[in-house]
Formats: structure tokens, sequence, C-alpha cells
């Protein structure tokens, strides 16, 4: 038991995880986010009422007592980084911004994953909080930089048992 929490502390460094009676699925996550749907963009706002991309990631998964960093470029070091082949929902996604240049710029959580790669993501944009196709979007699918994982896997499969 050691062994995992020290496992945990160490993989997911400063996202502070719940622990305790409740487990925290991607799901679970998700149908939080989408309560959001259509709320309006305002730079530097983290909700209810408006977001910005960080400060929604961060004030969705502060409902489940996650700690992210308000900036998507620290958000981009927390949890464990994933390859986009193994991408759960519920696991942060990364872009590039025009005004990021080559580095994080933009931030979303994955609603779905399909079986040929393609990935949904809602997320905070200039047209106020919204569902996204990584695959048919140009604009996201030009820009993607990577993915980490906040919810530890512990949480995810103990929900199953």
């Amino acid at each position: 038991m050691l062994l995992v929490a020290l496992f945990t502390f160490v993989a997911f460094g400063n996202a502070s995880l719940r622990g305790g009676d409740v487990n925290v699925t991607g799901e679970a996550v998700v149908r939080v986010a989408m309560k959001y749907l259509g709320r309006p963009y305002r730079r530097g706002m983290a909700g209810p009422n408006g977001f910005d991309c960080s400060g929604f990631t961060s004030f969705i998964f502060k409902q489940f007592d996650i700690s992210l960093n308000r900036d998507s470029r620290a958000q981009y070091g927390q949890g464990v980084s994933v390859g986009r082949e193994e991408l759960r929902i519920g696991d942060l996604v990364f872009f590039t911004s025009p005004r990021s240049g080559r580095t994080v710029g933009h931030v979303g959580i994955v609603s779905k994953v399909e079986d040929d790669g393609n990935f949904y993501f809602v997320h905070a944009a200039s047209r106020g909080v919204i569902e996204d196709s990584y695959r048919t979007s140009p604009y996201y699918y030009n820009r993607y930089v990577g993915a980490r994982r906040v919810i530890s896997e512990a949480d995810s499969l103990a929900v199953g048992m």
C-alpha cells in the first residue's frame, strides 16, 4: 500500500488527487464538464459563469479535489504524459495557440476516444465551452502538442471493484 501511495505521489507530482471513499473516473469528470457547455469564454476567468481554457480545466478537476495549476503550460507539467494512442476519457490534451507560438497555449479534457484514433474534447474556446473533434477540426489537428493523465490509475481501477 505504501508503494502505491509513493508511486501516486511521484507520478502525479503536484496534481493533488482525492483519496478516501470517493474515486474519480474520466467519465465522471466529463459528465461535470458537459454541464458547462455553452458558458461564455472569458479571459482570466475560472467559472462558473465564464472560463478561459485553463480556468475551465482547473475548475472542473477542482470539483473532484484534483488541484491543477491555473496556466495551460503549467498544467502540461502535471500528471503523467500519455501518447495519443493511449488517450482515455478525462485526460488533458494540449495544443499550441497563435499567441503561444510553438509552446502550449490551450488545454481541453478528452470526452470521447474512437477506435480510429480520433478523439473529442471539451474546452473553453473563443466560442465558449464547446466540444470539438480532433480529426475534423483542422485548427486543433495541426496544433496538437501532447496529453497528460491527472486521474490516477488506482482511482480509475478502484471504481470497477
